[in-house]
C-alpha cells in the first residue's frame, strides 16, 4: 500500500503534534505515525489510581500563559487554559516553606550576605555578555571564580543547584554560564510558569483534535523501520501497523523527525543511507557522552496527599533536602488532577546513573518526602508512581544548550523536537521554539514570498524582568476556549 502526502511526521510528541498543526495551517497535506496507541509523549498523562499522572511533564508551561507554547497554541486556535504562577516560587529551608512572591523576598530565604552576593551575580549575567574567556565554562565553575563555592554560600550555591535539577535535570557542572545566562534572563522576561487547566494530556488532546479536524492523518500503533531517500533527498517512511504487521509506504518530499537524531540517524542507515552524527552547536558530535553524566536524567515522583502541601500555584524548590530539587501540587490549580479530597504533589531530582543506582535514587526520594511529609502514618501521604528515564524513552534527553539543528544531511529531512531546541529555551517552551526553527529553516530552503521572514517570536521588552524584582508581571490575557475534561 501506497499513500503520498505533503509532510509526514515521525513521532506524536508535543513537537510532532505541532509542527503537524502548523503545515496543516498553510494547506499541506499532513500524517503523523506514531509507535505507541495515544499521542503526546512525554507531554500528556494517564489516570492512575484517580490522578492524572504525567508522562513526562509536570503539567506545566515553564513560561505560564506568556511563553512560546502558550502563544503558538493561540495561534494555531488550540483551546487551553494556563493557571499562571502568582509567586516567583517558594523555598523549603530550615525545615520551613517561605514563600517569595518578588526577588526581593529571596533575602529572607538566602540571609543579608548571600542575597547580597546573589544580586551582584545577577547584575553579571543580565547587564553584561559572557566574556569569550567564559563561553566554555560551566555554571560551577563560573560561580567558583566569583567566590561562590559550598564553603562560602551553600544555601546560594543550593539555590542555582536546585534549580538546575529541577528544570534541565542536570548539575551544575553539566551547563555552561553562558546558556544558564540565557535561560535566566528568558525566565525572568517570559514570566511566571503556569500549570495547563486539565494537566498536558488536555492539550495534547486538543491538538489532536485539531489535527483531525483540518484534515490531517494520525496513525497509531504504527513502528517506522526506515526512512525512505532517493538521491539524498527524504522521499517518505516505512510504516508497520504493530498490530497486524502489515506495511504502508508514506511518499512526502518532505520528513519531520520528532523521534531524536541518534533514532533518526538509525531509521536512515536501515533504509540504506549512510548519515553522519549531525553537528551541534559547539561542534562535537551527537549525543553527549552517556557514560559521563552527558545526557539530561532525573527521577520523578508523583504523590498524593490528604492535606495540601502548597499553599500556591508554582514550583517549591527544596535547599535542605538531600535529593529531591522541587516539587509542583498541580492540583491547586486544577482538582481534577487529583482524586476527590485528596491533593496531587509532584517531586523531581537529578539522578546521574554513573554515580549511583536508581534504587538508591529512589531510596533518598522516600527519605526526604519523610523528611518534606512527616511518616506516612494514616495514609497522610502515598506514592503513586516513580519514573525515570532510561534506554531510548524519552529520545530527546540534550543537555539544555548542547543540541542539534533543525536541518540533517540529508534534503528535506528535519529534526524537531526537545533535542532541537533553541539556546535558552526550558522544556515544552523549548519544544514549541524548536517547531518555529524548523518552519524557519524549511522557509529558507524553499522561500516563499507569503510566508513571514521568520517563525521566532521576538522575546518580550527587557522591563518585564524588572518587573520581578517587586512582583511577578502579569500573565498574557486569557482567551475565552472551551476546555475539555481531564481524561
Amino acid at each position: 500500500m501506497e499513500q503520498h502526502y505533503d509532510v509526514v511526521v515521525i513521532g506524536a510528541g508535543l513537537g510532532g503534534l505541532l509542527s503537524a498543526a502548523q503545515f496543516l495551517g498553510r494547506g499541506r497535506r499532513v500524517a503523523v505515525v506514531e509507535r505507541l496507541t495515544h499521542v503526546g509523549g512525554r507531554f500528556t498523562a494517564k489516570p492512575f489510581q484517580g490522578a492524572q499522572v504525567s508522562t513526562g511533564a509536570v503539567h506545566m508551561l515553564p513560561f505560564g500563559s506568556n511563553g512560546v507554547l502558550a502563544g503558538m497554541l493561540r495561534d494555531l486556535r488550540v483551546p487551553h487554559h494556563v493557571h499562571d504562577a502568582e509567586v516567583f516560587g517558594s523555598f523549603h529551608i530550615r525545615g520551613q516553606q517561605l514563600r517569595a512572591r518578588s526577588v526581593l523576598a529571596l533575602a529572607q530565604v538566602l540571609g543579608r550576605h548571600q542575597y547580597a552576593r546573589f544580586l551582584a551575580l545577577g547584575a553579571q549575567m543580565f547587564l553584561r555578555n559572557p566574556r569569550p574567556a567564559e563561553r566554555d565554562l560551566t555554571f560551577r565553575a563560573w560561580l567558583a571564580q566569583q567566590g561562590v563555592t559550598s564553603a562560602t554560600a551553600p544555601d546560594l550555591v543550593l539555590f542555582f543547584a536546585r534549580m538546575s535539577h529541577f528544570a534541565l535535570s542536570i548539575d551544575l557542572d553539566q551547563v555552561t554560564y553562558p546558556e544558564v545566562c540565557a535561560t535566566m534572563k528568558n525566565m525572568f522576561r517570559y514570566g511566571p510558569p503556569g500549570i495547563v487547566d486539565g494537566g498536558c494530556a488536555a492539550v495534547a488532546g486538543a491538538l489532536e483534535r485539531r489535527i483531525r479536524a483540518a484534515g490531517g492523518t494520525i496513525l497509531l500503533n504504527h513502528d517506522v523501520p526506515h526512512i525512505l531517500t532517493t538521491n539524498g533527498a527524504a522521499t517518505g517512511i516505512i510504516a508497520r501497523d504493530r498490530a497486524t504487521g502489515t506495511p504502508l509506504t508514506l511518499r512526502a518530499p518532505l520528513v519531520i523527525s520528532n523521534i531524536g537524531p541518534i533514532a533518526t540517524d538509525a531509521l536512515l542507515a536501515l533504509g540504506g543511507q549512510e548519515c553522519p552524527p549531525h553537528d551541534q552547536r559547539g561542534g562535537q558530535a551527537w549525543p553527549p557522552h552517556a557514560g559521563g553524566g552527558g545526557a539530561a536524567t532525573g527521577l520523578k515522583v508523583h504523590v498524593l496527599t490528604k492535606q495540601p502541601f502548597i499553599d500556591h500555584q508554582g514550583i517549591m524548590y527544596c535547599l535542605d533536602t538531600a535529593r529531591i530539587a522541587g516539587v509542583v501540587q498541580p492540583s491547586n490549580s486544577d482538582r481534577r488532577l487529583a482524586p476527590p479530597g485528596e491533593h496531587l504533589l509532584i517531586t523531581h531530582q537529578l539522578w546521574r546513573p554513573e554515580r549511583e543506582s536508581i534504587a538508591a535514587a529512589r531510596a533518598q526520594a522516600l527519605a526526604d518526602l519523610t523528611y518534606l511529609l512527616g511518616p506516612p502514618e494514616f495514609g497522610a501521604w502515598r506514592v503513586l508512581t516513580m519514573s525515570q528515564y532510561h534506554d531510548a524513552w524519552p529520545v530527546n534527553r540534550a543537555v539544555q544548550g548542547a543540541d542539534a539543528i533543525p536541518q540533517t544531511s540529508v534534503r528535506g529531512l528535519y529534526l524537531v523536537g526537545d533535542a532541537v531546541k533553541p539556546s535558552g529555551y526550558l522544556m515544552v517552551e523549548g519544544v514549541a521554539q524548536s517547531v518555529n526553527a524548523l518552519m524557519d529553516a524549511v522557509d529558507r530552503a524553499l522561500p516563499d514570498p507569503t510566508t513571514p521572514a521568520t517563525h521566532l517570536p521576538p522575546k518580550p521588552p527587557r522591563r518585564r524582568a524588572l518587573a520581578w524584582l517587586i512582583a511577578p508581571p502579569a500573565p498574557h490575557p486569557a482567551e475565552p476556549v472551551d476546555l475539555p475534561a481531564a481524561r
